[in-house]
């Protein structure tokens, strides 16, 4: 039976790189991103498959994410995984000349859409008594970056978010991990630090099959683990005590 899948920041970058491959396997996969502006290459590159779909949706607005999530559940009767990719690079800053505004933005975009997508779908997790999250954190969610001091705070939190889901929820066959990418050839690692920069950063097509294998069971990981991907290889798996 295929599966439903929800990819957040689905329309470019590591969460095309997964929607495509989900798309291969004959999964529904429900993308959601920011804005329109890259979806006829998505749509392109998925071939307008029919099992693949754009929302745009504010995933810091709780109301929308409830509203998103209890239309989807009512459309195909069940959600298989949750995969919370979207995610905000902002700019270079040391911590005494970042503004306010700027941490909170990354608290919100990096932090605050990922808890909201989790809460509103472990219901129907629980109620299935079977589910996977996916939470897409960072390298600088293990070792913080300098000058992305409100970026590795807000990647920091999604690694704590995915073990507390993964211990509260130890009593039903629901998985939650988290990915920490090291640097990537996209256009958000490109903003930051230049274009020759991203270029010699692994391809989010090698991220998205190292999860691929992990949502096919190849690479097994109990609910809780984080796995790094650096480097293009896999250089550490960590499961945290379950207590």
């Amino acid at each position: 039976m295929s599966q439903v899948v929800i990819i957040t920041g689905a329309s470019r970058g590591l969460g095309l790189a997964l929607a495509l491959r989900f798309l291969s396997k004959g999964e529904w996969v429900f993308g959601i991103s920011r804005s329109k502006k890259h979806w006829p290459e998505a749509f392109k590159k998925a071939r307008n498959s029919n099992r693949f779909s754009l929302t745009t949706l504010d995933i810091q607005s709780e109301a929308a994410v409830k509203s998103y999530i209890r239309n989807l559940k009512k459309k195909v009767y069940r959600i298989d995984i949750l995969i919370n990719n979207a995610g905000y690079g902002g700019v270079l800053s040391r911590v005494e000349k970042l503004p306010l505004r700027e941490f909170e933005h990354h608290l919100r975009a990096n932090l605050l859409g990922t808890f909201l997508l989790c809460k509103h779908t472990l219901p129907i997790f629980r109620k299935q008594k079977k589910g996977l999250i996916l939470n897409i954190a960072s390298m600088a969610a293990k070792r913080a970056v300098p000058q992305l001091a409100a970026y590795s705070a807000a990647k920091f939190g999604v690694l704590a978010l995915g073990q507390a889901i993964a211990k509260e929820n130890l009593d039903i066959p629901l998985k939650c991990i988290t990915i920490c990418p090291g640097g990537m050839n996209t256009q958000m690692r490109s903003s930051l630090f230049g274009d020759e920069d991203a270029q010699c950063q692994q391809s989010p097509d090698f991220v998205a099959d190292i999860i691929l294998q992990i949502v096919e069971d190849k690479i097994k990981l109990e609910t809780g683990s984080d796995i790094t991907i650096r480097h293009s290889k896999v250089t550490d798996i960590h499961v945290p005590p379950t207590n």
